[in-house]
């Protein structure tokens, strides 16, 4: 443990005695993100629903950045996030959070939303950390299919796993939000129109500790090869900053834009072991591959998911995703099977059932 991870446990150790003084408040609900120092996707969803209701809402919500100024702010945040956690209610969470697991008082509820609608990828408790995720009372799901891999990943119970959908998806099942996120990108983009459009949204590698890179995608490559009628739109990672791909005026950069938006607008989905694949299911188009170290990875960091279970092209190199691009090898069949085993409720109304369970926690 360094030194910095050590003065802040003993600060916020010292806090906790205190914190004790405070009741719990039966009516309060607490948002922590490190990701955002706003709410968005299924934070702000649920906070709009809540906000109805009249509970007590708080927000603790910072962007995190490893610098040392970063640093000062995580440790001051860190403690906010002690004082409203122990005096909550219920806790929403979508990433992981160290004081959670290490200072949660009895009587707290713990809502892990998680930013993903599955795991190719091991995570959490699976893999190797620098402190165990524990504490978590509950985490959604979108599916029963994840109940076992969420028990390893956050340490709770399998009946504590709840399937009963995240709010963002709710979306992608509504034809009029794919329509008008289709137009609006129309719209701004003219110079996808008419054309076949081809979305790489690949994962990082690496970790916050070691640093964040990219595998590296010959997209000239792929675009010389398909010819005029396709256009290539890409979106990495937001932990990879923005990210840029070399090449010509068909290879356009949509790293500010909605993911979401994207994967309605696009006809083709390149990916690797990223969670959005599982979002772009419920839309049931070509999905593609690309994993040229999937050996490595799997040895390295382990799956819970093996890809080529999933019956999509799984491509090692640009040469194979032309291929399976020209040759049309895809099987929407499979796609809706892979939906329905990847989401339980198909319906486009998670978020009431979020709120629903949150509101009974509240009145419990």
């Amino acid at each position: 443990m360094g030194l910095q991870k050590i003065i802040l446990n003993f600060i916020l150790k010292i806090e906790s005695l205190f914190v004790l003084l405070f009741p719990i408040k039966g009516n309060r609900v607490t948002f922590i993100s490190l990701e955002s120092a706003k709410l968005t996707s299924d934070f702000k969803l649920i906070y709009e629903q809540l906000d109805k209701l009249q509970y007590d809402i708080q927000l603790c919500l910072i962007h995190y950045h490893k610098n040392l100024f970063g640093q000062f702010l995580y440790f001051l945040n860190c403690m906010k996030q002690l004082y409203l956690i122990n005096t909550s209610r219920v806790v929403i969470l979508h990433d992981n959070n160290y004081v959670v697991s290490h200072f949660k008082r009895k009587g707290v509820i713990v809502l892990q939303v998680w930013h993903a609608c599955g795991a190719i990828k091991k995570f959490g408790n699976v893999i190797e950390r620098q402190y165990p995720i524990s504490n978590y009372d509950y985490v959604l799901a979108t599916s029963s299919y994840w109940q076992q891999a969420y028990h390893q990943a956050f340490s709770v119970s399998t009946d504590h796993v709840l399937p009963i959908g995240l709010p963002r998806t709710d979306e992608l099942f509504h034809q009029e939000w794919i329509k008008g996120s289709q137009e609006r990108l129309y719209i701004q983009y003219p110079q996808l129109k008419n054309k076949k459009v081809v979305l790489y949204a690949p994962t990082f590698r690496g970790n916050i500790y070691k640093g964040f890179t990219a595998i590296d995608f010959q997209a000239q490559q792929l675009m010389n090869a398909l010819g005029d009628e396709y256009v290539l739109i890409y979106k990495f990672h937001p932990l990879l900053g923005n990210y840029q791909l070399d090449g010509d005026q068909r290879i356009i950069n949509m790293n500010h834009e909605d993911t979401h938006a994207l994967l309605s607008l696009c006809d083709y989905l390149i990916s690797d072991y990223s969670s959005i694949i599982f979002d772009y299911m419920i839309l049931e188009k070509p999905l593609i591959f690309f994993t040229p170290d999937l050996e490595n990875y799997i040895q390295s960091i382990g799956v819970f998911v093996n890809i080529y279970d999933l019956k999509c092209p799984v491509c090692h190199s640009v040469e194979e995703v032309i291929k399976a691009i020209q040759n049309h090898s895809f099987d929407k069949t499979q796609m809706k099977k892979m939906k329905n085993v990847f989401f339980d409720n198909q319906d486009g109304q998670s978020t009431q059932r979020v709120v629903a369970f949150l509101n009974q926690q509240l009145k419990s």
